[in-house]
């Protein structure tokens, strides 16, 4: 899946168990940090967080774009 510029630069997996697991690594050589290139970057978030989280960055785009 290809979302756009904000996250066309990661590679991702995601794992759910007890929280979500989120596993991503910059592939994009013109990341404006080159030490993060090549690292593997891991988060961790209760999955009802995550939901909500996203719920409210939906909201906050519906008002901004109308």
């Amino acid at each position: 899946m290809q979302w756009g510029e904000t996250v066309d630069t990661v590679s991702t997996c995601a794992h759910l168990d007890d929280v979500l697991v989120i596993v991503f690594a910059i592939w994009r050589p013109d990341h404006p940090f080159p030490d993060d290139l090549g690292k593997v970057f891991v988060a961790r978030i209760p999955p009802d967080e995550f939901v909500a989280t996203v719920e409210e960055a939906a909201d906050l785009l519906h008002v901004e774009l109308g």
